[in-house]
């Protein structure tokens, strides 16, 4: 597992990125906005529990597979906001991160950089 300060630039990433507010960021980790503030000022001793650690670490995952698929921001921004892949059954990748299936979403584009059909 990265350090803690790696795993909080994944906040920042995911900002710049994909284009994410703070507040959908909570929403994906399933934390309060609050919560990822004080963690990202270091306030919260010890940083963010082992639970939201594993978070934090998919959320890494999740931007280094769009970028390894995507290469530039705009189009990591476009498959997330516009793109309906079959394999989602129509949904758009943001409803799923929003809808806490982070993990679905990672897995897809581990499966795309690594040359498994989707």
């Amino acid at each position: 597992m990265a350090t803690i300060v790696a795993e909080l630039n994944a906040v920042d990433e995911a900002q710049e990125i994909i284009g994410l507010q703070l507040k959908q960021i909570a929403q994906i980790l399933g934390a309060d906005e609050s919560t990822l503030h004080r963690w990202r000022s270091g306030t919260v001793p010890g940083g963010p529990s082992k639970v939201y650690l594993v978070k934090l670490e998919t959320l890494h995952e999740l931007i280094t597979e769009l970028r390894d698929a995507f290469r530039t921001p705009e189009a990591i921004r476009r498959w997330v906001w516009e793109s309906r892949p079959p394999i989602f059954n129509g949904e758009r990748p943001i409803d799923l991160l929003l809808a806490g299936k982070m993990e679905r979403v990672t897995a897809v584009l581990w499966g795309v950089n690594n040359g498994m059909p989707s």
